[in-house]
């Protein structure tokens, strides 16, 4: 057994500050490929200054055992704040997202405004090997922070609270964690390791502007340290602005197309002959803002405003649309009538603006043989978001041919359509206001156990709170005038405030005029608290021939809670449009014993320089989960000669239900059909699923929709939902050679996760149905849909039931290659460093079998947002006080796995659609002069300023033209960054 330096104390050495330092300027392989060796212990004499000391064990990432050397049997990634620097990557989120690790699946960054995320609008999240956020452990410091977001769905761990500028490095864990880190590290661990030695005041200001404008960000920070006789302590401020990136700014955002072709590849796509033809909307014929229009809720006939100004029918101005499709033989040329793009639909932003200002203090102290951190982190963010969407009541009055939608408050109102019931469609905007206080404080202890020289303590404790305020702009159901009878009971029977029917609401030129008489700005509430206290004990057990056997035992205790409280206008169901949100209160607690075992098998033999078995195990006990449980893992460090090592492990996860996922408030709500049912219309519709199940369940292809809304039943799962569990294998060869300054570690993974939690939504539900390639299918069980015979209303969606349940599984297995390479050279120090992730299969599939998921297959390997491979390779010249970076980020080719390419587009035979979004190559260049108080960075992003690939209406969702989850794509083009620092 080795003694520790001087006996007793148990301080961190000058190897850890080496081996920071080195990391700091150097991170791909520290742990995957380029081991870092002590310095070996030399003969001592106890009158020379110069006398070296034994090396202080350490703690590193992925696993609990104190150790030698930087390396683990689990697959560790690491990645610095200065190479994070030098690529132009501004904030934390995007130094872990662009990680190859997490670059092959869609990450949530704050561009998802319009969709519904956990943690609520502006969070970003490190979503690994695509197995989902709420499946990757986040720590700082090797402790586990509380979560941090707004409304009821807060899990996920928020990278928007750390602070860039404190960050050294992050070291990703690579394999199933459960057994080292608990529950929610199926897919591994990111570990944020922030910078300790901070000895003068320092200040930092980065900036980043596209060349095309919009997306401007900037970042301000300062930090100062202090010594003293035994610790130190070290603070540091941050500013963060990013602006808005918006549609406007980008032509394959303002203008969503068609884009289709014919065999020939001549554009056939239809002719605009709206009232925007021949102006600067022109062709925005998809995806865009669809309004101005009017539709007779019972013939289901629309009036658009009329292109030659002539009337035909009740509203001045306006008339039956005529959209035509094209004839036999490829006839004719198919157009359409409809108001397609508005004039202020380039302000919707896609980037959302957002501003963050952040603390982070943490000190050290040593007193006598005890250690003493403490940490604190404080993080505001704000996130502002401007977006459209529409707004379609049911109006009746006077002349409604059914008696339960004419009005009851004496109005003279009527629709002006035939029926008397219509269903004016207009834009309205769509704003929120996220406002979110981050506190994190964690305190802890460390130390030898008494009367030992190789036993070691430590106890933490730590508090987590997110609290944080959600502003939403709605529209009052009680004030709409809305005629649903289902929504009477908000509506009283009343009559609109204003004339919908005016072309000025229509087309939105008066809309501050309708969010003034039916809008409404309300404020919900979201607090999550986490109290956590952790204690482990390690050392060494006992001697076997090839050394000491290492131990480690530990406990922790979490105790979380989530009191999200919605706004009253939502709890009492008076938000048009919108699902009716309850309270979701609820709090959970887990106890955990766990242990690590490393036993050296062989050491200093042929082939065999060491051979080492690591076991580790924890068991868990959630108050919400009726039995404990446990998970386990075994891995295998075979270091064969001294430049070649293979490990493996394999082991299983565990993740319990997050307190949104079991007590998500029960409620109803009612959504109005155009909102959900894609069988409206689908004879116009490009999708060949829709036109074909639709057709299949015998709706009719003009079906305009029922008049009354769907009721969706949602809620949490407490009492029926079960943990997820999983199964993870790797497998890798480490070669380190040690007559060349190379190195290079290839690994294999392969997950497996068993009922997985999910939330099914209604538009899930029933897209689900009715937009899969198999059906009828699973999703279709969750829906009710009236016969096409039925008496009062044929077709109509009536329930639909959206419930978190635990779904079928996921897998995914490849191969993950780091490699670098350090050469001196008499021009200068030479660093080649490339990661790449190989992807070799992606299955997904949320029900029993393929088909019950409503897919002909559940691989989803190179569908968009899940490219097959993705990689960076980073190459620096240090040259005196020059440094020069050249950096390439590689997405490969991704595709609609499930449509093909020719199909029939209105009428056309054999049209061509693109259903394919090419690989990019993407350029960094950047160049830093250091001197020792100042330094200076200048780069440019996107070199070749490539714009990201595009893709035809109907393959995927999109952005303008871009398919909107692919977020591995650059949506900001040549971009210009640059960063001063000065110490003083």
């Amino acid at each position: 057994m080795r003694k520790h330096a001087n006996g007793a104390q148990l301080r961190k050495l000058p190897l850890v500050i080496a081996m920071v330092g080195c990391l700091y300027g150097a991170p791909a392989l520290a742990q995957d490929a380029a081991q870092a060796k002590p310095e070996e212990t030399k003969p001592q004499d106890a009158d020379k200054k110069s006398q070296p000391k034994e090396l202080e064990k350490i703690t590193v990432t992925g696993s609990l055992l104190k150790r030698l050397e930087y390396d683990t049997t689990s697959p560790v990634q690491v990645l610095t704040a200065d190479v994070s620097a030098d690529v132009g990557q501004i904030n934390t989120a995007e130094f872990l997202q662009k990680s190859s690790v997490a670059a092959g699946s869609t990450q949530i960054t704050n561009q998802f405004a319009g969709f519904v995320v956990e943690g609520g609008t502006g969070v970003q999240t490190v979503n690994l090997r695509g197995l989902g956020a709420q499946r990757t452990a986040v720590l700082l410091n090797g402790q586990r922070p509380g979560p941090a977001g707004t409304r009821g769905q807060v899990l996920a761990f928020d990278l928007n609270v750390i602070p860039q500028s404190i960050l050294q490095r992050a070291e990703i864990v690579k394999d199933g964690s459960s057994s080292i880190y608990g529950s929610d590290a199926l897919a591994g661990v990111v570990n944020l390791i922030t910078r300790k030695n901070i000895d003068q005041l320092e200040f930092s200001i980065t900036g980043r502007a596209p060349q095309d404008g919009g997306g401007e960000a900037v970042t301000i920070s300062l930090a100062n340290g202090w010594n003293f006789s035994n610790g130190t302590i070290a603070a540091a401020a941050e500013y963060y602005l990013q602006e808005p990136l918006r549609f406007r700014d980008r032509d394959f955002l303002k203008c969503a197309e068609d884009l289709v072709w014919d065999e020939a590849g001549n554009r056939i796509d239809r002719q605009n002959r709206s009232v925007t033809a021949g102006t600067e909307l022109d062709g925005c014929s998809s995806g865009n803002l669809y309004a101005n229009t009017v539709i007779d809720a019972v013939s289901g006939l629309r009036y658009i405003p009329s292109p030659t100004g002539n009337t035909i029918g009740l509203i001045p101005g306006y008339r039956p649309r005529t959209n035509a499709n094209y004839g036999a033989g490829n006839t004719g040329q198919a157009y359409y009538e409809d108001v397609l793009n508005f004039d202020f639909f380039g302000e919707q932003q896609l980037i959302d603006r957002q501003e963050r200002f952040s603390v982070f203090a943490n000190s050290d102290f040593s007193f006598g043989d005890v250690n003493w951190t403490t940490e604190f982190l404080y993080n505001r963010r704000g996130t502002d978001t401007h977006r459209w969407r529409q707004f379609f009541p049911l109006t009746g009055g006077t002349t409604a041919i059914l008696a339960a939608y004419r009005y009851t408050d004496g109005s003279s109102f009527k629709s002006p359509v035939p029926s008397g019931i219509a269903q004016p469609i207009m834009p309205f905007a769509s704003d929120q206001k996220i406002r979110v206080d981050y506190y994190y404080v964690r305190t802890g202890l460390d130390g030898l156990i008494g009367g030992t020289d190789t036993w070691a303590w430590s106890a933490n404790a730590s508090y987590t709170r997110s609290d944080g305020d959600y502003s939403v702009l709605s529209i009052l159901k009680s004030r709409s005038g809305d005629a649903d009878p289902a929504l009477r009971p908000w509506t009283g029977g009343r009559s609109p405030v204003v004339n919908y029917f005016d072309p000025g609401f229509l087309s939105g030129e008066r809309m501050d005029e309708l969010i003034a008489a039916i809008g409404v700005w309300h404020t919900g509430n979201t607090v999550y608290d986490q109290y956590l206290f952790n204690a482990v004990a390690t050392g060494e057990m006992f001697d076997l021939p090839a050394g000491p056997v290492g131990a480690a035992f530990g406990v922790e205790y979490r105790n979380f809670s989530i009191d999200d409280q919605p706004s009253q206008e939502e709890r009492s169901g008076d938000l048009w449009g919108q699902s009716t949100a309850a309270v979701t209160k609820g709090s959970d607690h887990v106890k955990e014993v766990f242990t690590e075992i490393e036993v050296p098998l062989l050491k200093g033999k042929p082939m065999f320089e060491s051979l080492n078995l690591n076991l580790s195990a924890r068991a868990f006990d959630y108050a919400s989960v009726g039995d404990s449980d446990y998970v386990w893992k075994a891995g295998l460090s075979w270091q064969i000669i001294p430049a070649v090592r293979l490990r493996a492990t394999k082991g299983t996860s565990y993740r319990a239900p997050g307190l949104y996922e079991l007590y998500l408030g029960n409620l109803s709500s009612f959504v109005s059909q155009t909102s959900i049912d894609p069988c409206i219309q689908w004879g116009q519709s490009t999708n060949d699923n829709i036109r074909a199940n639709c057709a299949a369940a015998g709706i009719p292809d003009n079906f305009a929709g029922a008049t009354s809304s769907a009721q969706v039943y949602q809620g949490g799962g407490a009492g029926f939902l079960k943990p997820e569990t999983s199964n993870a294998f790797t497998a890798g060869i480490v070669f380190t050679p040690t007559s060349w300054p190379f190195s290079l570690a290839v690994d294999y993974f392969n997950y497996e996760v068993r009922d997985q939690i999910s939330n099914l939504t209604a538009a899930t539900i029933v897209s689900g149905c009715y937009g899969s390639d198999v059906y009828p299918n699973e999703f279709c069980n969750r829906l009710e849909r009236n016969p096409n015979n039925h008496p009062t209303a044929p077709n109509k969606i009536e329930n639909v039931y959206a419930t978190y349940v635990n779904i079928n599984k996921q897998k995914v297995r490849g191969y993950d290659l780091l490699t670098r390479y350090d050469g001196d050279f008499s021009f200068g120090k030479l660093e080649v460093e490339g990661q790449v992730t190989y992807t070799i299969e992606d299955f997904d599939q949320l029900f029993s079998t393929s088909a019950a998921s409503g897919f002909t297959t559940s691989d989803r390997l190179g569908s968009i947002g899940r490219p097959q491979l993705v990689g960076n390779l980073r190459t620096t010249l240090k040259r005196g006080d020059w440094s020069y970076t050249w950096y390439m980020n590689y997405v490969d080719e991704t595709k609609s796995l499930t449509l093909s390419p020719s199909f029939t587009y209105f009428g056309w035979t054999n049209a061509q659609r693109d259903i394919v979004a090419e690989d990019r190559l993407y350029h960094t260049v950047s160049v830093r002069y250091n001197q020792p108080k100042w330094s200076v960075l200048f780069g440019v992003q996107n070199l070749l300023d490539t714009d990201p690939p595009t893709v035809s209406t109907g393959v995927a969702t999109r952005y303008g033209n871009v398919p909107a989850f692919a977020t591995q794509y650059d949506l900001l083009g040549r971009t210009f960054f640059s960063r001063i620092d000065f110490k003083f």
